[in-house]
């Protein structure tokens, strides 16, 4: 995400109250003004704080913090930043640095008054997403034979099985233009056990697939693409929604 976005996220958040406003003029500097006396204060250099950012990333355990204290969610996180989710789980789990625009992002939001972070927050909640994490029951049919199994879709991560001891674990990536989810998953076969596909090794082995799903719909079909070039013909069915998070 680039400053610019930043700033416009930011300018979002607090130009609308009557208590704090921030603005970015032409000499690069960013102003918190306080109406009514309209002082300004806290000049801050735009390059100066980006290099200050460098300097001092949020390490993960901060991040937890801040996410605490500011109570809400990594999927909440990933709306105000226009990340994936998945993003913000590489950045907790420390697969990731923080980037300095989140950072920066973060750190002003956490010095908005209460209310002004409600608003926010509830702009969000509002406006909502048109995806639908939860359990997906699914039937598959291979060259070979069939099966049946389930995927549970949570915050941007895919994990599941299947009745014949496969393993799915990967990601997804909604798209709330088209309200479609991509989905790519590895799928991890335990030994001597006979695939769909005909094959059955004597170790543990995997395959890539992928397909796109329509979380609108209840039920529908899948057009499986595997790294083995057999596709495979799927169809999903909605179980039910994830519990809320704490």
């Amino acid at each position: 995400m680039s400053f610019s976005k930043l700033l416009n996220l930011i300018a979002r958040t607090v130009t609308t109250s009557e208590f704090v406003s921030i603005k970015c003029d032409c000499s690069r500097y960013i102003y918190l003004l306080q109406p009514p006396y309209g002082s300004r204060i806290s000049p801050i250099s735009v390059d100066k704080f980006l290099v200050a950012i460098e300097h001092c990333t949020m390490n993960s355990a901060e991040l937890k913090t801040t996410l605490q204290e500011l109570n809400i969610t990594q999927a909440d996180l990933a709306r105000l930043l226009l990340v994936t989710p998945r993003g913000v789980n590489l950045w907790i789990n420390e697969s990731r640095t923080v980037p300095g625009p989140a950072e920066a992002y973060l750190r002003l939001f956490r010095l908005l008054p209460p209310n002004l972070r409600q608003i926010e927050l509830n702009r969000l909640k509002n406006n909502g997403t048109g995806m639908r994490d939860g359990i997906y029951g699914i039937t598959f049919e291979g060259p070979q034979a069939s099966g049946m199994g389930l995927l549970i879709l949570d915050a941007g991560r895919v994990y599941g099985a299947d009745a014949g001891a496969a393993r799915y674990d990967g990601d997804y990536l909604f798209h709330e233009d088209t309200g479609i989810a991509d989905i790519v998953l590895k799928v991890t076969f335990p030994p001597n056990i006979m695939s769909v596909f005909g094959i059955a090794n004597p170790y543990e082995w995997a395959i890539d697939v992928s397909t796109s799903l329509d979380p609108k719909h209840d039920s529908g079909s899948l057009a499986v693409r595997t790294s083995l070039g057999q596709p495979l013909i799927a169809q999903f069915k909605f179980l039910r929604s994830l519990p809320e998070s704490a």
